[in-house]
């Protein structure tokens, strides 16, 4: 009988300890796949925040990452490449590696999880009717000249498509850096340098300013245009005169030279981008358009982007046909003398100074301003 009791007692001794065995090993399951699972929401946020910096003033460019975090007991790493010196305006995507990691129930060992994300960048750069890195100047004095604007999106400019957004602004903080001089109209706000004050000291008004004046809230990054992309068509130095006309059908170009005589014109069909850098010759000017300037059949402005290198630094127009585009030369000091420009304006300096020039700002290429990160593609590594 004794010796029953026995048998039966070590058959539950055993079956008790491997039910604590099993229950232990539930336990110590349990807690890896939670610090696994912790590790794994550390990931995402990471990535979450990532998202958010880049899509602050100016984080596509500037920011770098983010790490050694420490968050819900763990830490956190943020990781961006390419670095910010080795980006720019055209740079159009970016891989972030978001790590999270918590420290084991195992004294020494950790629980971590990297996930990978592309993020694609939904271009914005015209978020302004003119932008003048120094100066803006609006009107010459003796003819009625005009900033307004429109929205694409519901048609052509005019008739009840206008509308008072056609805002214009500086980086600059040195007084009269904007002068509206007599009759020059801006239907819209002003902005000024971050460090003006009062931002009313930095804007000469001798015509009509329908907006407030305010400060920038953040300077506005302008890099500089330091590659052409890949596979662009080349084109050479570009020099029109009489009737000639180049027609470009939709495509990325390369001009080493832009000048637009007498009746010639360039013929854009559907979305064209051009890239214009400058040849040795310092002897010609930079960019000229006069004739009958650069015409996009479309009359969408989003459809004709003009990027123009850091070595052009006169932008003159003087045609008498409408541009309808988004015209981004930072280095540049740009002249308007005659016509109109339907889109944006970006400059070292922009003037309105010529018989009846206007800029009709569209508003829709504010979805084209200052660069938002909007994911690609995602996964766990």
């Amino acid at each position: 009988m004794f010796l029953l009791a026995m048998v039966i007692l070590t058959v539950l001794l055993i079956l008790g300890s491997s039910l604590m065995e099993r229950a232990q090993t539930a336990v110590d399951r349990a807690s890896v796949r939670n610090r696994q699972e912790r590790a794994f929401q550390l990931a995402e946020a990471g990535i979450e925040k990532a998202l958010w910096d880049l899509n602050q003033p100016n984080g596509w460019l500037t920011y770098a990452g983010s790490p050694d975090l420490t968050l819900q007991g763990g830490t956190l790493d943020i990781t961006i490449y390419p670095a910010p010196a080795n980006r720019g305006v055209f740079t159009d995507t970016l891989t972030v590696i978001a790590t999270g990691v918590l420290p084991s129930a195992q004294i020494g060992r950790t629980h971590s999880c990297a996930i990978r994300m592309v993020t694609h960048k939904d271009p914005r750069y015209f978020a302004y009717a003119i932008f003048g890195n120094s100066e803006v100047t609006v009107g010459n004095g003796t003819v009625r000249l005009m900033a307004d604007s429109y929205d694409s999106d519901d048609g052509a400019y005019g008739g009840g498509n206008t509308a008072g957004n056609a805002d214009i602004a500086t980086n600059s903080s040195a007084s009269n850096s904007i002068k509206i001089l007599p009759q020059g109209e801006v239907y819209g706000n002003v902005s000024v340098g971050i460090d003006a004050s009062p931002p009313e000291s930095v804007v000469s008004n001798q015509g009509a300013i329908t907006g407030t004046i305010s400060n920038l809230e953040v300077t506005n990054m302008l890099p500089g245009v330091t590659t052409v992309p890949a596979g662009a068509i080349e084109l050479g130095d570009v020099w029109l005169e009489a009737d000639q006309e180049l027609v470009l059908d939709p495509g990325v170009y390369h001009m080493t030279d832009c000048e637009i005589f007498g009746s010639a014109q360039i013929t854009c069909n559907g979305k064209v981008v051009l890239y214009i850098d400058q040849t040795a010759d310092t002897a010609t000017p930079d960019v000229r358009i006069g004739g009958n300037g650069i015409v996009n059949t479309s009359q969408i402005p989003a459809n004709l982007t003009i990027y123009c290198a850091p070595d052009v630094v006169s932008f003159t127009v003087s045609g008498n046909a409408a541009i309808y585009a988004g015209i981004y030369a930072p280095q540049a000091d740009i002249v308007m003398n005659s016509g109109a420009i339907y889109g944006s304006v970006v400059g070292e300096t922009v003037a309105l100074n010529g018989t009846n020039s206007h800029i009709h700002y569209d508003e829709a290429l504010r979805d084209h301003t200052n660069p938002h990160a909007v994911m690609r593609s995602w996964e766990v590594l």
